[in-house]
């Protein structure tokens, strides 16, 4: 025998449950996903086993507002999906219930996701453009690192008459471009995904870029190559050589020695260089700031020596 009581507290609470007699409930939404968006986001559940939902309905801010989404059965597994917009930024608790015809309900399921907007957006920057090196046609453009804690996913670069973007992923640090026209542009903007699973993607405001093509020299390099020679002198391949620097039996500027390099000497026998020049022109140089490095590997020049020796870019 098995006997049974309860506090007079315990029964008054039962008798509200069983008031009206049984109390039948829908099925709830299992496996219920919030995915955020830009001022929206989308649920997702799914129901499998009661044929006679009819709806479901989205609660949030404490039940002020909320959604109803008609469900048309299959007779199998079912997913239940809304998305809710035009709402503002900010972390929201949803509840979801089914219903049926009858206006029976099922027990909460609760989610809780989060809604961007203008802050976030207000916090997000173009990746920086470390270089944009055009040289002879080919468009090198290096980017800087990001802290992928802002949920940078990568670059799209738009060219000039194009309609389709290229993307970049952010793990890649470097882009090349063949056959880039001297004077063309483009634009680029950088994606953000603020969550993995985000259905919207944010983007900065496009930034445009002209390369300028870099001026090259010829023949700037050892070993360097020589267009003429006698024993240890020579004449340098793509550069004028001036008739004063011709010192060596008519040669000069090319020196087999030391691994054929670019050398002006003068002494040791040879006649004094007053004037002597080595140049080369480079064609189709646009309008910029230029630098020319010159790394000099040995030399006896002194400063204090007559006359003096220059390295000089010039506009022609």
């Amino acid at each position: 025998m098995i006997l049974w009581s309860c506090s007079d507290q315990e029964y008054d609470d039962y008798k509200k449950f069983a008031e009206g007699g049984e109390i039948n409930y829908t099925e709830k939404v299992d496996s219920l996903k919030a995915f955020s968006g830009k001022n929206r986001v989308m649920l997702q559940g799914i129901i499998d086993a009661d044929p006679k939902i009819t709806e479901f309905r989205v609660f949030w801010n404490d039940g002020r507002d909320s959604v109803s989404v008609p469900v048309n059965r299959s007779g199998g597994v079912d997913t239940l999906s809304v998305t809710i917009n035009d709402i503002p930024e900010n972390i929201y608790n949803f509840q979801v219930r089914t219903y049926d015809a009858e206006g029976n309900k099922s027990l909460v399921s609760n989610v809780t996701g989060a809604v961007y907007g203008e802050r976030y957006q207000n916090t997000l920057y173009n990746r920086p453009v470390l270089a944009n090196d055009l040289v002879g046609g080919l468009l090198s453009i290096s980017y800087a690192s990001m802290d992928l804690t802002t949920g940078v996913i990568g670059t799209e670069i738009l060219m000039d008459g194009q309609s389709d973007p290229i993307f970049i992923p952010i793990d890649s640090d470097k882009y090349d471009i063949s056959n880039y026209e001297v004077g063309d542009s483009y634009k680029y903007r950088t994606l953000f995904l603020p969550e993995e699973t985000a259905i919207d993607t944010f983007v900065t405001d496009y930034v445009s870029y002209t390369p300028v093509a870099k001026p090259i020299l010829e023949n700037a390099a050892i070993p360097f190559k020589a267009s003429s020679k006698s024993g240890r002198w020579g004449i340098l391949e793509n550069w004028t050589t001036t008739e004063p620097v011709l010192v060596h039996g008519g040669y000069g500027g090319w020196d087999e020695w030391n691994g054929n390099i670019f050398n002006i000497e003068s002494g040791w026998g040879a006649s004094a260089i007053n004037n002597g020049k080595i140049y080369q022109t480079v064609p189709g140089v646009q309008e910029a700031s230029y630098v020319l490095n010159v790394l000099i590997r040995n030399t006896n020049h002194q400063l204090s020596d007559p006359g003096g020796s220059y390295f000089v870019v010039a506009k022609g």
